[in-house]
């Protein structure tokens, strides 16, 4: 009976240690995609190797999920729990001093999350449209850094009509818009504290002959899907929060 007790007891030491949140710190020696089984699609998981030179597999996130890839030799610390020897579940990871809450308090996935509010709150493909016009005014949205644009309609019924349009980072346009452009737009007529406003999807510029993708077809933006993609370096904006909204003006001018 002493030793059937002991063995218990062993085994919920055992189970007590593998569900409790520890933080492990180490160097990425792989890294790679694989499905999740907490959703549909692709998680990263990467192998780290500790400073007592143990080998961990962490499960993490979507690569979109993150403003920056994760890449061999990267020093992480990481915040979760084993779901079995040498399988962890990041709930938290801080890399190059910057921190990343990739689980939440329950460790659901909180991308998930965030797609959805992107989805339901910004892009609208039920109301995407074919649009028009010339740039009069160019100006970064101070609290997400998104560039903005007002301009003039050149056709259809709102035609003559001034309009906000949403479009990107600007190190992800790499300066490929000027005040007086005349631009082709397809994206999503929403409405935004009660101002009209067309988040934009994909961009024909006339006078340059050039054309970028902004979002993809669900309206999530480009520029958080990793350096592999369209336009410009491989950074993201806000990493894990929507675009958001407001109006500010920062530099506008002829960029």
């Amino acid at each position: 009976m002493k030793t059937l007790a002991c063995i218990t007891i062993l085994f919920l030491g055992i189970g007590m240690l593998v569900a409790q949140e520890t933080e492990v710190k180490g160097q990425v020696v792989q890294v790679q995609e694989m499905a999740s089984t907490e959703n549909q699609g692709e998680i990263i998981q990467v192998r780290l190797q500790t400073k007592n030179q143990e080998m961990i597999q962490a499960q993490l996130c979507p690569r979109w999920f993150l403003d920056k890839d994760i890449e061999n030799g990267d020093e992480l610390i990481l915040t979760g729990k084993y779901m079995e020897k040498n399988k962890y579940m990041v709930k938290e990871m801080i890399k190059n001093k910057i921190r990343y809450q990739i689980r939440g308090k329950n460790f659901e996935p909180l991308w998930i999350k965030t797609r959805l509010k992107a989805e339901r709150h910004f892009y609208n493909p039920k109301t995407e449209k074919q649009f028009k016009g010339k740039i009069e005014d160019l100006y970064t949205d101070e609290p997400s850094d998104i560039m903005e644009a007002r301009i003039r309609m050149e056709k259809g019924k709102q035609e003559g009509e001034l309009i906000r349009v949403r479009l990107a980072p600007e190190w992800y346009l790499q300066n490929r818009l000027r005040i007086g452009d005349e631009i082709e737009l397809r994206g999503s007529e929403v409405t935004s504290n009660g101002e009209k406003m067309i988040i934009a999807r994909e961009m024909r510029n006339n006078r340059t002959r050039t054309e970028l993708s902004l979002r993809n077809k669900q309206g999530f933006p480009m520029w958080r899907q990793g350096k592999h993609h369209h336009g410009g370096p491989g950074q993201g904006q806000g990493g894990r929060h929507g675009e958001g909204h407001g109006r500010g003006r920062g530099h506008g001018g002829s960029q």
